[in-house]
């Protein structure tokens, strides 16, 4: 690690965290995913409790 001997240097370091669209989508993706596992889970719970199953 290099010692920094300026202030004129601290103003040249660049970092941080920034929101991209990949970020963005994989975030809009999961919750895509999750909301229709929560809608398949439900349908499955209605149908077994009104006993319309189909057969095999």
């Amino acid at each position: 690690m290099e010692k920094i001997d300026s202030k004129q240097n601290l103003l040249l370091i660049i970092g941080g965290f920034s929101i991209t669209g990949t970020i963005v989508n994989a975030f809009l993706s999961s919750a895509k995913f999750i909301y229709s596992l929560g809608q398949s889970l439900g349908s499955s719970i209605r149908r077994i409790g009104s006993k319309n199953i189909c057969q095999l």
